[in-house]
């Protein structure tokens, strides 16, 4: 999967996956006027100059355009997704990569909000502050939300990493919805769904998170004011004690999408670069898990080629191991000079 800029080639097949969920999506939530009014505005023209003025952005899976978002300034618009790739993560990803690139000049966004997604961009830190309208053919009145999201989080900047305890295994298990999370999350480290608290704390209490060696298992909570928002673990791969792996990453699925979970990874890499001497860190992350997958980008990480590719049998599919390693910045100098 890969999120990058579009080209003057890539128009037709953009303004198609546009138009295509226009009409299969919004006919659920708008008279026939405002779907028609959605069609025109996201014109072949419109999208054709965005793009050529580089504001235009894809997202590809095998080959194939599944989503597109466009920031003007910090304005991000056209925000869609193929309908059968809906409701995988995708949006998400879409809307972070759009947020990573305008943070690097504005401290908030906004953006003008359609009704089947105004629920996403409320889970992603978004509030209305204000309704705009717009009047379309036979006297039929849009009304639409204008949202805006700060940058700065106050929960964001509160939050700390600290050592596991055992009363945290509560939290994480209710943010294990179901038997895919539990795998995304651990793979076949569990046996079978759900699993309890007390599961979490055997494992990493009396199995040592299953590391032979005593000094090589370190579970961390991620905490804001309000209490545990994250989890991970870090455990060292070799003897010579210089590469961390990460594992068990996991965020209250409440906040996901919010920043928490790279500000955990940069806090645990900071913690194993600084603290643990690590020279390099790892982790791993499925394939079906792209939300995941470009938030240790995000974070620093860089995948990883793989002579062989590392596959797991789960629900009767294939899914692929995606390794990914990190090293410290002033390594990372040394070796471009």
């Amino acid at each position: 999967m890969e999120f990058k800029l579009a080209k003057r080639c890539d128009a037709e097949k953009v303004y198609a996956l546009v138009q295509e969920t226009i009409k299969v999506i919004y006919p659920k939530y708008y008279l026939k006027e405002i779907v028609d009014m959605f069609c025109e505005f996201h014109s072949r023209e419109n999208i054709i100059k965005d793009i050529e003025v580089g504001n235009t952005y894809i997202l590809v899976e095998n080959e194939e355009i599944i989503g597109t978002g466009t920031k003007n300034e910090n304005h991000i618009t056209r925000v869609y997704v193929l309908p059968g790739y809906q409701k995988k993560g995708y949006g998400t990803i879409i809307m972070n990569q759009l947020e990573e690139l305008i943070k690097e000049k504005y401290d908030c966004v906004d953006i003008d909000a359609s009704l089947p997604a105004c629920r996403l961009y409320t889970h992603l830190g978004y509030k209305t502050v204000e309704h705009g309208i717009w009047e379309c053919k036979n006297g039929v009145i849009q009304v639409y939300e204008i949202m805006k999201k700060q940058f700065i989080n106050e929960s964001l900047e509160q939050l700390i990493i600290r050592p596991y305890k055992q009363k945290d295994a509560e939290a994480i298990v209710s943010w294990i919805k179901d038997e895919r999370a539990l795998r995304k999350w651990s793979s076949d480290r569990y046996g079978a769904y759900p699993i309890t608290a007390e599961d979490i704390n055997y494992k990493y209490l009396k199995c040592n998170g299953d590391c032979e060696e005593q000094d090589n298992f370190y579970p961390v909570t991620a905490v804001d004011a309000n209490g545990p928002v994250g989890h991970l673990i870090l455990r060292y791969t070799n003897k010579a004690k210089t590469i961390i792996r990460l594992g068990f990453i996991i965020v209250d699925d409440s906040k996901r999408g919010m920043g928490y979970g790279k500000r955990m990874i940069q806090m645990a890499m900071r913690y194993a670069f600084d603290m643990l001497k690590a020279e390099k860190i790892t982790l791993g992350v499925f394939d079906n898990n792209p939300s995941a997958y470009y938030c240790y980008k995000a974070a620093g990480f860089k995948e990883i080629p793989m002579q062989e590719d590392i596959v797991f049998e789960m629900f009767g599919e294939k899914w692929k191991c995606i390794e990914m390693e990190a090293i410290p910045v002033t390594k990372k100098q040394g070796i471009c000079g």
